[in-house]
């Protein structure tokens, strides 16, 4: 069963283990794992987990972190899953949750994106009733560009899921 709970500063060392196994799986074809340590080193570890950390709402099974969602106003601004806990439900309860705190905070809307390089996460939303709404060339360090895709949700939804949420 999925566990759904506020995250801790403890959790660190977890989500930038389970940030580089998302990553490193989801964009194994465009972006080099070197890269990615790089990234999440510099951004996450540094910037983004330290500012962002108390929003963030991590699953766990048997005890173990496997995913994180991040709700920021009407945004879902990340949600990733562990490959390995992936196609059981945690991103579902993920973005679930992350919805009904968008709807708690009198949204009528999510909104959220992601890489075009991903297409299992851009079937994931689509399959949840996100509708494409645009796509964006992004400028990326060395010069690469990447399409981001952008998705929203009119809400409220209602949500039945089978996890459990301590807090």
């Amino acid at each position: 069963m999925v566990n759904l709970r506020p995250a801790r500063e403890s959790d660190l060392p977890h989500l930038i283990a389970l940030a580089q196994r998302s990553w490193s799986s989801a964009f194994k074809e465009s972006a080099p794992d070197e890269f990615v340590r790089e990234w999440l080193a510099r951004d996450f570890e540094n910037e983004w987990y330290p500012k962002y950390w108390p929003e963030m709402t991590v699953a766990e099974i048997d005890g173990t972190v496997v995913g994180l969602v991040q709700p920021t106003k009407d945004e879902i601004n990340g949600l990733w899953v562990d490959p390995a806990a992936q196609s059981q439900g945690v991103g579902t309860a993920l973005l679930y949750h992350g919805e009904r705190e968008i709807a708690s905070a009198g949204y009528d809307r999510a909104w959220l994106s992601c890489s075009g390089f991903n297409p299992n996460a851009r079937r994931f939303y689509l399959s949840r009733g996100y509708r494409h709404v645009r796509s964006e060339a992004k400028p990326r360090a060395g010069g690469a560009i990447e399409e981001m895709c952008y998705y929203e949700f009119s809400l409220p939804r209602i949500h039945s899921s089978e996890c459990s949420h301590s807090g």
